[in-house]
């Protein structure tokens, strides 16, 4: 069998990739990150756990601005 090479510029990769459809994108994702499961589920865990924190506090995490999101990830880590 033979083989073939292509070049391409890694803009001209990145472009192909974005037109990937969302399957194969994921696809791609796990093989340039093989600990994406592990990682998706960390986040997953962080954003329930910042929700939880916020409805102990009374507040809504999707309505807060950039700006009150920080205050209060600084104050959760100020209280510990």
């Amino acid at each position: 069998m033979a083989e073939v090479m292509l070049r391409l510029r890694e803009s001209q990769v990145v472009e192909l990739a974005r037109q990937l459809s969302p399957e194969s994108k994921r696809a791609l994702l796990r093989t340039l990150i093989p600990e994406l499961d592990q990682f998706e589920a960390l986040v997953d865990h962080g954003n329930e756990r910042i929700r939880a924190l916020c409805e102990q506090r009374g507040l809504d995490w999707d309505s807060l601005s950039e700006e009150e999101r920080g205050r209060l990830i600084d104050d959760l880590v100020h209280e510990a």
